[in-house]
C-alpha cells in the first residue's frame, strides 16, 4: 500500500529558500522567524542546503555569522529526491545517506525546486515501513526465551514473584518494564487511528497543561496487558478498570505493576494493576480479571528455549 504514496503527497511545498550570497546569520534568522530546520540555497536551481544541525555543530561558536556567505558554509553537493517517488524509497533513501532532509526536485539537475521531505513528514508512515527498510527496532534483537511469549527484547525487563512459578496464587506479583519511545508512540497513533496532536505535534503539545507530548494512555495501559501476558500459564483478558493519575512522558522507562489479589475461582483472578513512570509517580492504577487457562500441549512440551535473529 505505501509503495503508493509518493513524496509530492506528504512533502511540504512552501520551501524556505535563500540566495548563495546571504549571510549564514540571515539563514540563522530565517530558521527563527520561519519556524523550520532548514534553508535550501538555491543560485536559481537548489544548489545546498544548511539546516539547524549545521549551526548547532559547526557554526553556532563563530563570530562573524554576519559576513559568511552561505556558499562558504552549505552542505553540497545537494542530494535531492523526484517527487513521484514512492515513501519507502525515500526512507531507504534518508538512512542510506544520514540526511533528514531532502530537497523535491522537478526533472533532471537543475530541475524545479517543488518541496522539501523530512523526518518529519515521514514520522508518521514509518512505522508501517520498518519491516521493509530495517526501521524501528531493527537494532533491538527479539529473542524467543519463553513459551507462553513469541519474542522478547533485551531492553524489556520482567519478573515475577511467587511461592511457587508454575501456578497463579494469591499474592503474586508480576512486573514487566520498557522504555516507550516516540516510534513506540507513532506506531500506535498510526495502528489505533488516535492521532491527537497531543501525542504527535511538539509545538502543539508545548501550549497544552501538559508543556510536552505525552504517551496515549492507553498505550501505557498495554504494559499491563504485557506483565499479564508472563503469568503462568494462558492469560486471557475478561476486564480492566483504570485511572489515569499522571501523564507519561515520552522515552520514559514505564513499569506495570501486578498482583494477585483474589480468586475468583473458576481459574479467575482479580489482579491490582498500577502503572509507574521512572521516578516512581503512580501514573495509572486499577484492578482486572482474567482466565488463567493451561498452555497449548505444543508450547508446553517446549523445554528449550530457541533464539531467533
Amino acid at each position: 500500500m505505501h509503495d503508493t504514496i509518493t513524496v509530492s503527497e506528504i512533502m511540504v511545498t512552501d520551501v524556505v529558500t535563500a540566495p548563495p550570497d546571504a549571510t549564514a546569520s540571515r539563514a540563522a534568522t530565517l530558521l527563527r522567524d520561519e519556524g523550520v530546520s532548514s534553508v535550501v540555497v538555491r543560485d536559481g536551481a537548489p544548489i545546498g542546503i544548511v539546516t539547524e544541525g549545521d549551526f548547532l555543530e559547526h557554526l553556532c561558536e563563530r563570530t562573524d555569522l554576519g559576513s559568511v556567505e552561505l556558499t562558504d558554509v552549505l552542505s553540497a553537493p545537494l542530494e535531492t529526491i523526484a517527487p513521484d517517488t514512492s515513501i519507502v524509497d525515500a526512507v531507504a533513501v534518508l538512512r542510506e545517506s544520514g540526511f533528514e532532509h531532502l530537497p523535491v526536485v522537478d526533472g533532471d539537475e537543475g530541475g524545479d525546486l517543488v518541496g522539501i521531505l523530512t523526518t518529519t513528514e515521514l514520522s508518521y508512515y514509518v512505522p508501517h515501513l520498518a519491516r521493509r527498510t530495517g526501521g524501528l527496532g531493527a537494532d533491538r534483537p527479539r529473542q524467543r526465551v519463553r513459551t507462553d511469549t513469541q519474542y522478547e527484547r533485551d531492553d524489556w525487563t520482567f519478573e515475577y514473584r511467587a511461592d511457587n512459578e508454575s501456578t497463579v496464587d494469591v499474592g503474586d506479583v508480576a512486573r514487566f518494564s520498557k522504555v516507550i519511545s516516540e516510534s513506540d508512540v507513532e506506531a500506535f497513533a498510526e495502528i489505533s487511528g488516535d492521532t491527537n496532536r497531543l501525542h504527535l505535534d511538539a509545538a502543539y503539545a508545548a501550549e497544552t497543561r501538559f508543556g510536552e507530548r505525552i504517551v496515549h494512555g492507553v498505550l501505557a495501559t498495554g504494559l499491563i496487558s504485557a506483565a499479564l501476558a508472563r503469568l503462568p500459564g494462558l492469560t486471557i483478558y475478561l476486564s480492566q478498570e483504570s485511572s489515569f493519575l499522571a501523564p507519561v512522558p515520552i522515552d520514559d522507562r514505564v513499569t506495570a505493576v501486578c498482583e494477585v489479589v483474589d480468586d475468583l475461582g473458576g481459574s479467575k483472578y482479580r489482579i491490582e494493576t498500577t502503572v509507574t513512570d521512572g521516578d516512581g509517580t503512580t501514573v495509572l492504577d486499577g484492578d482486572a480479571v482474567v482466565l488463567v487457562d493451561d498452555l497449548p500441549p505444543e508450547a508446553a512440551a517446549e523445554d528449550e528455549p530457541v533464539a531467533h535473529d
